[in-house]
């Protein structure tokens, strides 16, 4: 059964559909706001080919042509034009002021402002046909936006209707953005790491090893994350061959991240518990506030994924930061205290040996390390993008975050690995144990088969680990469901 869902998904990230690259903007604008951006900054290679279809229309229906005293220009602003002159500064906000709704001094001069190109597309006395077509090429590796300039009096309290389809495709044919393009081989590449580390943990623990439920669970994470990973090679796809920015595989890749970080946080929360390791079984309450937080994260995870007011995201964001962060104290408390518990030589176990509190302790450590990168690397990465990565490189940011993501799975999964002893010797060949034997605890977690299977990863240096390695001392019972 995995093996064709597998196979069913990887043929769904192959087969693609292609049509043509198109954004679509339909606004109305009072003409005192001055500034209206269309774009956001879009990362062009020299030789691309920008191409608008452009029209225009008065306040007021049935439609009619803009007033004729009306100028109004299509500018096309570099990424050190648009911050050097500040123009975010006169963009209206989301309660419709603007800078230069008052004043004529300073913000018809934002119509002479110098710009890589500039095509008066309404106005006397270049341009009076509502509806134009604009194409040129770009001749320098920057990043580009797109901005509409109404150049009258403050005087004139009108407003006007713009339907623009814009295209910008870089050379190649190639419709992302220069900062995204390696996005897709880099999203292709993880899935089929996950895809082969999946197949090689199903493939290990079907050869007669006893499946932990952390096993299953650790797997599953990893399933959610291969899913949300080919969620991602099936968006940029798309939008790298047709340029369309589909709303449902959108949504797709945000519900993959939503799910695949739920279900991460979740393997962490249940192993700093210490599941499967120091106990069997959680408690009432314990199981209530897991549910209870997981299905908090999933609900305002997914209502900021489709929400469209600004306000209402705003909430929606808030209360997904808060839920996550109760996670995070959870796993911080709960991991420290298991430790603490291990370290005093607490272990609900029958007669736990010093063998068993030292390898689970270590695994706790293990976890907790990887806990600490998992909290401690998104200030790093922000410091990183911020003060070392240029525009160019913002595609780095994401590969080192699912790189860390990669090593955490694999961490644990080498933590947690299993590994079958050579077969017994001989009674009359065997050497005599140093120390005390255990009498209570005579041998280690069995197989499906009846051999004895021991969790491999944990050990350190000297007799007991050696002699845990050969089965002559037990994992505890502990290790098994």
């Amino acid at each position: 059964m995995f093996q064709k869902a597998l196979f069913s998904l990887l043929v769904f990230v192959v087969v693609q559909c292609a049509s043509s690259y198109e954004h679509h903007h339909n606004f109305t604008v009072p003409i005192r706001s001055r500034v209206n951006k269309i774009t956001p900054l879009f990362g062009l290679d020299e030789g691309a080919k920008v191409e608008v279809d452009i029209e225009m229309f008065g306040e007021g229906w049935p439609r009619k042509a803009p007033p004729p005293w009306l100028n109004v220009y299509l500018a096309f602003y570099s990424l050190h034009q648009w911050y050097n002159y500040d123009l975010r500064a006169y963009i209206p906000t989301n309660d419709f002021t603007f800078a230069c709704q008052n004043d004529d001094t300073e913000c018809l001069s934002l119509c002479s402002l110098p710009s890589v190109r500039r095509f008066q597309v309404w106005g006397s006395p270049m341009a009076q046909e509502p509806k134009k077509s604009i194409s040129f090429e770009v001749e320098e590796r920057s990043e580009y936006t797109l901005a509409l300039l109404t150049c009258a009096q403050s005087t004139y309290d009108e407003s006007m209707t713009a339907e623009m389809t814009v295209r910008m495709i870089n050379p190649g044919d190639q419709h992302l953005p220069i900062d995204q393009i390696p996005l897709q081989g880099m999203y292709w590449t993880l899935a089929v790491a996950y895809a082969l580390l999946l197949a090689g943990a199903t493939w290990v623990l079907r050869s007669g090893v006893t499946c932990l439920l952390l096993h299953r669970m650790l797997l599953g994470a990893m399933t959610v994350k291969l899913t949300e990973l080919a969620c991602n090679v099936v968006y940029y796809r798309h939008l790298s061959v047709t340029g369309n920015d589909v709303t449902a595989l959108l949504l797709a890749t945000k519900f993959g991240a939503i799910f695949s970080d739920a279900s991460f946080l979740g393997l962490l929360l249940l192993m700093a518990l210490g599941y499967t390791i120091t106990r069997q079984h959680l408690m009432r309450r314990e199981r209530q506030l897991l549910w209870g937080f997981f299905l908090l994260y999933l609900l305002f995870g997914l209502l900021h994924s489709m929400c469209s007011s600004p306000v209402h995201c705003q909430g929606f964001l808030l209360a997904f930061y808060i839920v996550k962060f109760l996670i995070t104290f959870c796993i911080i408390v709960a991991m420290n205290a298991n430790i603490e518990r291990l370290r005093a030589g607490h272990l609900d176990v029958p007669s736990p040996n010093p063998t068993q509190l030292y390898l689970k302790l270590v695994i706790l450590h293990n976890i907790r390390w990887a806990f600490f990168a998992v909290l401690v690397f998104p200030i790093i990465l922000m410091f990183v993008e911020v003060a070392v990565l240029s525009w160019e490189q913002a595609w780095v940011g994401p590969l080192l975050q699912e790189m860390l993501y990669l090593f955490v799975f694999v961490l644990i999964g080498y933590t947690f690995r299993y590994h079958r002893p050579l077969p017994a010797a001989h009674p009359s060949e065997q050497e005599p144990l140093t120390g005390p034997a255990d009498d209570d605890e005579p041998g280690g977690d069995q197989g499906q088969d009846g051999a004895n299977v021991v969790p491999m990863g944990v050990g350190g240096d000297g007799d007991a680990s050696q002699q845990l390695e050969e089965g002559q001392l037990g994992g505890g019972g502990a290790w098994q469901e």
